[in-house]
């Protein structure tokens, strides 16, 4: 116990006091000391959470910077374009470049006139005509070769063509069920048949020829569903391929060859567009086949029997060599037309495209005498 102040000597007294101001100074130092640690602590705390923060920001920066990484190598695995501002993978481009030429036509089709070339005459009734020397790319005759027409059935020849560079040879061999909607696509445009029924099972490679030999609508629009998944997507695909031929008048509305003022081209334009379909194996097949006796299906076991009844009816004809391929075309607004090939007697090549004649019989004799006046 402490004793009192009153019975202290001065000596007492002074040391009393010292040690009270000791003692207070101890406390005053402790209580900043502890004030201090606090402050450190707090300071500590603070420090740490916002780098805890900037950690993990920096973490998930780092993931997205990997993630975005992972994403771009998926892309370049599936083959998808990937952007990365003025850097670009050039293997990645020469791929896309190759898969482009696949899908299209390299674009090389063309044929000029030359002082040479003279006008379609004599006893050839189209109001529109031209023969092209396949060999050389050169117009031998024309006759308003390059004024818009109605092109009818001829379009068929871009369908295959169109189907042809979008297809792998497996596909071919692939079985199609003929749909209600592609029937009734082609009867309601007042399309012909192509001999195969609603329900019937045929391989993709009887509908080239459905397309073709019989043109069938009802084959042509099935053969655009199951290339592009619907026609007007087809469709979409057809005038992407006439961009890459480098034709500039010819623009299509539907795969059979219905008449919509939107829907036109040039006897020019239906020529190149033969002459890349003769390119084509499988088109060339398909186009210079007279018979064809398609595949067994649930409906016909043995096949139906179709035609392409202009190469039938052109082949006893004297035109100084053989009509090779041929596709032919009738609407009100189109007149009977076709565009065929010949292989001459010397060998050369000839593409002959007319529209606007008289009847399908005219028609034919018009090509048999293109061929025979002006490749002789």
């Amino acid at each position: 116990m402490a004793k009192s102040t009153r019975h202290m000597t001065n000596e007492e007294r002074r040391a009393y006091r010292k040690r009270r101001k000791l003692i207070r100074r101890i406390q005053v130092y402790s209580e900043l000391g502890a004030i201090s640690l606090a402050i450190v602590i707090i300071g500590g705390l603070i420090v740490s959470h916002i780098k805890g923060t900037d950690d993990t920001m920096r973490v998930a920066a780092e993931e997205s910077v990997s993630e975005s990484a992972s994403e771009s190598e998926e892309e370049e695995t599936t083959g998808l374009k990937v952007t990365t501002g003025a850097s670009t993978d050039s293997s990645q481009d020469t791929t896309e470049t190759e898969s482009e030429e696949t899908s299209s036509s390299s674009g090389v089709y063309s044929a000029s006139e030359t002082d040479s070339t003279v006008s379609i005459g004599g006893d050839v009734v189209s109001e529109y005509a031209i023969l092209i020397n396949n060999d050389t790319k050169e117009i031998v005759g024309t006759r308003n070769s390059y004024e818009k027409i109605v092109p009818a059935s001829m379009t068929k020849v871009m369908t295959v063509l169109v189907a042809a560079n979008n297809l792998t040879e497996e596909q071919l061999n692939e079985t199609v069920t003929m749909s209600h909607e592609a029937i009734d696509y082609s009867y309601a445009g007042g399309g012909s048949t192509s001999g195969f029924v609603e329900d019937e099972e045929v391989t993709v490679k009887d509908l080239f020829y459905g397309t073709i030999l019989p043109s069938g609508g009802d084959a042509a629009a099935q053969l655009a569903m199951y290339v592009a998944g619907d026609v007007d997507s087809f469709v979409t695909m057809m005038n992407e391929e006439v961009s890459a031929l480098g034709l500039t008048g010819t623009h299509f509305t539907n795969p059979v060859g219905f008449h919509s003022d939107d829907h036109y081209s040039t006897p020019y334009d239906m020529s190149i567009i033969m002459m890349a379909a003769l390119d084509n194996e499988l088109c060339k097949e398909v186009l210079t086949t007279k018979v064809y006796n398609s595949t067994g299906t649930n409906v016909n076991p043995e096949g139906i029997t179709i035609s392409n009844w202009f190469l039938r009816r052109i082949e006893d004809k004297d035109i100084g060599g053989t009509i090779e391929g041929a596709k032919t075309g009738y609407v009100d607004e189109s007149g009977n037309c076709a565009v065929s090939s010949m292989i001459a007697d010397d060998g050369t090549e000839y593409i002959c495209c007319t529209a606007k004649s008289s009847s399908s019989w005219r028609c034919i004799y018009d090509h048999v005498d293109i061929y025979k006046a002006y490749t002789q």
